[in-house]
């Protein structure tokens, strides 16, 4: 996999894993270990390994770089007490000035409902044509509708706006499923103070991994040997956050003695 350890930045790859951890209060509660080097692919699999277990909780909290179409649609429709608190990669450049500046995207131009068509700056219509998709690499289908602009208006002349550089008429495609998960991870974020606990709590557990354990690289080989071999470490690291845990013996102990 290509690694940020590439001082000369020549795209160099070296062996490596990619690992998934699940934490609550930094404490590891499920662990992956995947040779797939995007966090993109391996969530569907993580969270379908935690299920199984019965380890997984009511909110799925992640960073942007697990926000997919495909994500979004399998917890909406196999993991439906779920919440997924997980932002897409346009979500923080879509509220800034320059994007809702931006005349070239759809999300900016004037859309009716009612009677399905967008209007882009320039005035011109863009009605509804017909539906198409497109499959991924992966075989994941997504749905899309295109539409067309209107090439001559009232009078029956030709409205150059409508026209490509090449004299083809313009088209969109718009993928309202990717709209509608977009719209409700905005709407969950929104509503929500989970996500803000999310860097301390997951990254904390990579920090104490490297700099208590010392734990940098893996000393086996073999997949199967590595995963046993992180799980003993992320097993050493729950052991040492509850060694440092006040009991409530203790506690009570102390709050006794200050009261005397």
């Amino acid at each position: 996999m290509r690694l940020k350890e590439d001082p000369m930045r020549n795209d160099q790859t070296k062996p490596a894993y990619n690992l998934q951890i699940m934490t609550n209060s930094q404490y590891v509660l499920g662990y992956s270990l995947m040779q797939n080097p995007t966090d993109t692919r391996t969530l569907i699999p993580f969270l379908h390994q935690l299920d199984q277990n019965g380890v997984l909780g009511r909110e799925i909290v992640a960073d942007a770089g697990y926000g997919s179409e495909s994500n979004y649609k399998y917890i909406e429709d196999e993991l439906p007490n779920c919440t997924a608190l997980i932002p897409y990669s346009t979500m923080l450049k879509e509220n800034s000035r320059k994007w809702r500046s931006d005349d070239r995207k759809v999300m900016n131009w004037e859309y009716h409902e009612a009677d399905d068509y967008y209007i882009d700056p320039y005035g011109v219509r863009f009605n509804f044509k017909r539906y198409a998709y497109r499959n991924d690499k992966y075989k994941f289908r997504r749905d899309f509708k295109l539409y067309q602009a209107e090439k001559y208006d009232e009078n029956h002349q030709v409205i150059p706006q409508a026209l490509t550089p090449r004299g083809n008429i313009k088209s969109i495609m718009v993928n309202p499923q990717w709209e509608y998960f977009k719209a409700k991870a905005r709407e969950s974020l929104l509503n929500s103070n989970t996500y803000s606990r999310r860097k301390y709590d997951v990254e904390s557990v990579f920090g104490n991994l490297k700099a208590y354990l010392g734990f940098k690289r893996f000393t086996v080989r073999g997949l199967k040997k590595a995963k046993r071999q992180i799980g003993i470490a992320l097993m050493a690291l729950n052991m040492k956050k509850m060694a440092g845990r006040p009991s409530s013996y203790s506690y009570n102990f102390k709050k006794k003695g200050r009261t005397i």
